[in-house]
């Protein structure tokens, strides 16, 4: 496939949005319910136990069929196809994008044979870990289960995960306590570490290169708090690590079989679905973990092969370029009602922001128009008195 696409804002669609924007961006969305009562009917979507309604949005079937033109003159489907395969669609980096990968059961071969093998070969390995954590088969220095297990990490390599545990919070019953610790201030690490137990804390170091500062500090603090306690022979049987840097965990002092690895075709945003997720499979349990990942591939099969009119991701992709670039609306409010969704709002906007927040194109000139709404919001009692 080619290493560039058109971009939306030079084909005649976007100008044709234009006008359409113009048409609609007065009339209020109350009026647009009036003139059409059966309006949440044509204009919700129900997918993977999902409801999506942009009944609200204001937006109407005319102007939602150019905005499925635009995602055909850009050629969508086949960037998404590329996407599947494992092409070089990362073209700053030459990489493969295949975070699918990473959800898919056996069989299904995203990004073809080599790429799966590998994938369920570290996904047995790291569900092994954690349920020998989680069952208490796997213990520290003193012969003890742990009762506590403390993911240290920064951006996605604690955002997905803190996100996950907390939102699945109701299937933790039985498992270590687990807690998250990314702020390099050391207040939280000191406030988990209070009334914590060495013999029974494990933590687990994500980072990818074993070099990012804020985590290798609170790392280090760990360590010496832990050899402090148990003394530096303990040190091993209580520190996994996500990593590729094989010398900087032997130098730390990470045990040899609690190392799991990182691909370069997984952006750290979206390695929850990898072995950064090793703390929520712990707190989940494999099956329950197993369960996240088949509702993951069962979207992704979703947006592979949906039409775009039934397509969920695609219609929340085309109606942000809607709001955004047309409607002139620069930020979007996340406001889940669930509170143990609170985290999600903080994941997002990494998840969405760092993908999407380009200031240049493919080929590398400024972009001239809009690439990502500024994500913010609470949990929804909250963000209504904000």
């Amino acid at each position: 496939m080619p290493a560039t696409t058109r971009p939306g804002p030079r084909t005649p669609v976007w100008t044709d949005l234009r006008a359409h924007a113009t048409r609609l961006a007065a009339v209020p969305v109350q009026e647009l319910f009036e003139r059409d009562p059966g309006r949440f009917e044509r204009l919700s979507r129900e997918r993977a136990g999902l409801l999506m309604d942009f009944s609200r949005q204001r937006l109407d079937e005319i102007a939602l069929a150019k905005l499925f033109q635009l995602a055909d003159v850009i050629g969508l489907r086949g960037r998404i196809d590329a996407m599947w395969q494992g092409a070089p669609i990362n073209t700053t980096e030459d990489r493969a994008v295949l975070h699918v990968a990473l959800r898919q059961p056996h069989g299904a071969g995203v990004g073809g044979t080599e790429i799966e093998q590998a994938v369920m070969a570290e996904r047995a390995r790291m569900l092994g870990f954690a349920r020998g954590v989680r069952e208490g088969a796997i213990q520290g220095s003193a012969g003890k289960p742990f009762r506590l297990v403390v993911n240290i990490g920064i951006g996605g390599s604690d955002l997905g995960p803190a996100m996950a545990v907390q939102a699945l919070s109701a299937f933790t019953l039985g498992a270590p306590r687990c807690e998250f610790v990314s702020n390099i201030d050391g207040v939280h690490l000191a406030d988990v570490l209070r009334e914590a137990d060495p013999g029974t804390t494990l933590f687990i170091v994500s980072s990818k290169t074993f070099t990012t500062l804020e985590t290798l500090t609170n790392a280090r603090t760990a360590r010496a708090w832990l050899a402090g306690k148990l003394g530096e022979p303990a040190v091993p049987r209580h520190f996994a690590a996500v990593s590729v840097n094989t010398r900087a965990m032997d130098e730390f002092g990470v045990h040899p079989e609690y190392r799991f690895p990182m691909w370069d075709w997984v952006g750290g945003r979206y390695s929850v679905w990898s072995s950064i997720g090793v703390s929520l499979a712990i707190a989940i349990g494999e099956r329950n973990f197993l369960e996240f990942l088949s509702g993951g591939h069962e979207m992704d099969e979703h947006f592979r092969t949906a039409p775009w009119d039934e397509n969920l991701p695609v219609l929340m992709g085309l109606i942000a370029v809607w709001n955004i670039n047309f409607m002139n609306l620069p930020t979007l409010a996340v406001l889940p009602y669930d509170d143990s969704l609170r985290r999600f709002p903080a994941y997002l906007q990494q998840l969405e922001m760092e993908s999407n927040g380009k200031s240049v194109t493919l080929e590398g000139r400024p972009v001239e128009w809009q690439t990502a709404a500024v994500i913010w919001g609470e949990p929804g009692n909250n963000g209504q008195h904000s």
